[in-house]
């Protein structure tokens, strides 16, 4: 570090000291207190499913390459056998904008993992789902643009092709494959565009992937034995409860000693995510049950250890109103060993990981160890 900028910061040392204890603004414990519930949890065992995801991406002098999965893990208390179920792949892609390549990484993953999920539901039937993650992050992921891969205005041109495309093969999207990578899709549009351009297949193949992803939530909750579906977040910069400018888990961190629950908010996907609309081209009764999908979210203290939880809700109309008490019942049981948040998120986590030294290994199957990203020039 240069010497003028270590002077800088030293010079704000208290400053920054005050900042961090929270002086700034007025906090009133009370306040506080008076939004929490305290509840001892009885752990209760319950058959439930997990599931989560991960992405390797790296960019190179023009294109980038993206890696991602899924996989779900089902439990059942009365049997020791545990399934589970992996789906993945590889993309290589041309998209101009690499800022975009992260984000586009992440809707291939959140995909994988809703299927591995549904794939795994379907089967074993289990009464309680578990997303890694809040659910509304699964519907707020920006809808890929044209844009991000070519500066030629052909969005319109797309966006007929991947409703055809979408009509045409709805059914068939319900299978265990990533149709969006599919040969024949793949085949399709490229017949089916004025100009078959790498970038413009790509465009293409990744609006397909996104309403391929959003139908395939859909049929998650839309599962027909019913399950309690949930996310569960050890994050969260919400500030709708407490109104500070500090996020509500930071404050119940900081103020909360009993286990127990928040007062809850309601979050209504129409508030969160206007582009949904694109969906309203396909399939209305699809548009129409994610627009008025309601989740319930809360912060949750289930064990002795020194955490808080977000948790998100999936309120099903068709039967009452799950309690807070049996939610953190199911939590506290598979609480394990001081984890932050339960120990089976935390094993799907670990199956699921692309590391860097699995990208490594990729890299050098394709023989791209040695190409460089374009910042060697600097």
């Amino acid at each position: 570090m240069r010497v003028e900028l270590l002077e800088k910061i030293l010079k704000k040392k208290d400053k920054i000291r005050e900042y961090l204890q929270q002086n700034i603004e007025k906090i009133n414990e009370e306040e506080i207190k008076s939004k929490w519930t305290a509840y001892n949890p009885n752990p209760k065992p319950i058959h439930h499913l997990a599931a989560d995801g991960s992405f390797y991406q790296k960019s190179y002098l023009g294109f980038s390459l993206i890696v991602f999965a899924g996989y779900a893990e089902n439990t059942n208390p009365n049997s020791e056998n545990i399934s589970s179920f992996t789906i993945g792949d590889i993309f290589p892609t041309v998209i101009k904008k690499t800022e975009h390549v992260k984000t586009l990484a992440t809707l291939f993953m959140f995909l994988c993992e809703a299927k591995a999920l549904l794939y795994l539901a379907k089967k074993e039937k289990p009464n309680f789902i578990i997303f890694d993650g809040t659910i509304t992050s699964r519907f707020i992921i920006p809808f890929p643009l044209s844009n991000w891969f070519t500066d030629n205005e052909v969005e319109s041109q797309i966006n007929t092709i991947v409703n055809e495309l979408f009509k045409e093969n709805i059914e068939k999207i319900k299978e265990t494959d990533l149709y969006f990578l599919r040969d024949d899709i793949i085949k399709s549009i490229f017949t089916k565009l004025e100009s078959p351009r790498k970038d413009y297949i790509e465009a293409t193949v990744s609006k397909f992937a996104y309403y391929e992803y959003l139908y395939t939530l859909y049929n998650i909750f839309k599962l027909e034995h019913k399950p309690l579906i949930i996310g569960l977040a050890k994050t969260s910069t919400g500030t709708d409860i407490l109104n500070h400018s500090l996020p509500d888990i930071k404050l119940f961190l900081n103020y909360i000693d009993e286990l127990g629950y928040s007062e809850s908010v309601e979050q209504n996907l129409e508030k969160l995510k206007t582009s949904l609309g694109e969906l309203q081209l396909i399939d209305d009764k699809i548009f129409s049950f994610l627009y008025e999908l309601n989740i319930e979210s809360f912060y949750a203290k289930y064990t002795l250890k020194n955490a808080i939880n977000l948790v998100e809700v999936y309120q099903n109309p068709d039967f009452g109103t799950i309690k807070k008490e049996d939610i953190l019942d199911y939590l506290a049981d598979m609480d394990y060993l001081g984890y932050n948040y339960p120990f089976k998120l935390k094993k799907v986590d670990n199956e699921v990981r692309i590391t860097s030294s699995d990208f490594e290994f990729i890299e050098k199957q394709f023989g791209l160890e040695f190409s460089i990203t374009g910042r060697e020039a600097l």
